[in-house]
Formats: C-alpha cells, structure tokens, sequence
C-alpha cells in the first residue's frame, strides 16, 4: 500500500513539475555517463528608496516675500537598473477643494496651504523636474543597479508653496507627510 501512495505521488509531481526540466536526462551505463540538469531562477521586481530627508521651510512672515521651495535628493534602486514610477500621496490627503492638489494642514484651526510636487530623476521618459497631481503616477525613471545608488543619489523631489497661499493662511505650524509609492515598471 506505501509503495502505490509513494508511486501516485512520485506520479504527480513529474505531471505538475515546469515544462523547463522536461530536458533532464539520466547518464546511461559505459566508460562515461553524461547526464543533463535543467537550471530556472525566476527574477522578480526589487525596488528600494532610500537616502530621503525632511523637507523644513522654516518661518514665513513680516517682510518674507515670493513663493518658496524646498528640494531633496534620494536614491531608487530597481534591479537591472529597470524603469520605476512613483506615485505620491500623503497623510493629509488631497486638498478639500481640488482632488488633484497636495496641502499643508493648519495644527490649530485646520486652514490649509497647498503645494505642488515635483520629480526628477534618471530619464527613462522625463528628465526635467515635471508635476505630478495627488495619488498619479510619474513618468518612467530608471533605477540605480545598486541599492545605496553607489553613494551618488539618483533623483529628486521638488516642493513649491506660492506666496498667495501662504498670504492667504492663518497663522499656525502647518504639516503634511509626503507618501512615495515606488512602483516597478
């Protein structure tokens, strides 16, 4: 009874085994034996972002004019160095009034300071720092083939906050965490 469970077995897994091993091949009895190993490694999408730093815009106020930005450069390893996308969101959510827009929430009365966000990295499809709306998808960058970058990062991040928006505001600490969803392409 073992023997015919052990054979069934043996059966079923020669029947769900990869069609890649179908060229093994046991040596036969002689002077020499050549057999043949069939070798499958499947690869999948590795993608890491490292080297990020806040992003602190200081105080606005009595003679501070014009609008203000703020910068930082990071890493985006992707094996191969292959394509990623990133698609950015953050704890605030989209502002009330436009879905499409980033903001800066009040810690005192909740008023609201809006923000673009900008990219820029290894061109794959876009090299210039271009905008991208709340929770869509960058253009395509390539990664770096190492997951430190080799020390050296390998794109950045733009924050611009228009001088109206901050006029407009009340005074308060205003914050928001930004949200980097790295997607292999």
């Amino acid at each position: 009874m073992n023997k015919r469970i052990i054979a069934l077995s043996t059966m079923a897994c020669l029947l769900i085994a990869p069609a890649s091993f179908a060229q093994l091949a046991q040596g036969s009895l002689g002077a020499t034996s050549t057999g043949n190993i069939d070798l499958d490694l499947q690869v999948t999408d590795s993608v890491k972002i490292t080297a990020l730093a806040d992003i602190a815009f200081g105080s606005y106020g009595g003679a501070d004019t014009g609008a203000i930005s703020g910068a930082d450069a990071y890493c985006v390893y992707a094996n191969g160095g292959d394509a990623y996308k990133i698609t950015p969101t953050s704890t605030n959510g989209a502002a009330s009034d436009d879905a499409s827009t980033f903001h800066l929430v009040g810690t005192t009365d909740g008023d609201e300071i809006q923000y673009t966000v900008k990219f820029a990295g290894t061109a794959s499809g876009a090299s210039a720092a271009s905008t991208v709306a709340y929770n869509t998808q960058t253009a395509s960058f390539n990664g770096a083939k190492t997951t430190n970058c080799a020390g050296a990062d390998n794109a950045q991040l733009h924050i611009d906050i228009a001088e109206q928006e901050i006029r407009d505001a009340s005074t308060d600490l205003y914050t928001d965490m930004l949200i980097l969803l790295v997607n292999p392409v």
